[in-house]
C-alpha cells in the first residue's frame, strides 16, 4: 500500500519508476516457485519512503556487501548492473537503498529520499 499523502520528492519521476521496476523484477526472480511481494510507501521527519519485500530465496550474507557493485550478479542470466544503477540514480538525489535479507526468508529494499 502506498501513502498517498506523502509529499513530493525532487526526482526524476522516469528514473524513480526504474528504480521501483528494478526492485520489483528482483523480487518476482528471487521468488520462482511464487511467493508475497508487497510494495508500500510511508514518510517520516526526513524521508519518503519506498520498500519492496519479497518472501523469496532471500540474500547470502557474504554477498550483501557486494550486492550493489557493478557487475555483480547471482543470476544466470542478466549484467549484474540493475542494483547498481538504481543505487547511483537514488544516491544521485541524496537518498539511499537499504537492504534486509536474511538467506530463506526473503529480502526488504528500502528507498530513502529526502
Amino acid at each position: 500500500m502506498f501513502d498517498t499523502t506523502s509529499p513530493r520528492v525532487r526526482i526524476d519521476s522516469d528514473q524513480l519508476k526504474q528504480v521501483l521496476i528494478n526492485l520489483l523484477l528482483n523480487a518476482a526472480d528471487a521468488m520462482p516457485g511464487g511467493g508475497e511481494l508487497t510494495a508500500r510507501s510511508q514518510t517520516d521527519a526526513k524521508f519518503v519512503c519506498m520498500s519492496v519485500t519479497d518472501t523469496g530465496c532471500g540474500i547470502k550474507s557474504a554477498d550483501l556487501n557486494r550486492i550493489f557493485d557493478p557487475f555483480f550478479t547471482t543470476k544466470s542470466e542478466g549484467t549484474g548492473l540493475g542494483l547498481a544503477m538504481s543505487a547511483r540514480l537514488i544516491e544521485k538525489y541524496g537518498g539511499v537503498i537499504e537492504v534486509q535479507s536474511e538467506e530463506g526468508k526473503g529480502s526488504t529494499f528500502t528507498v530513502l529520499l529526502p
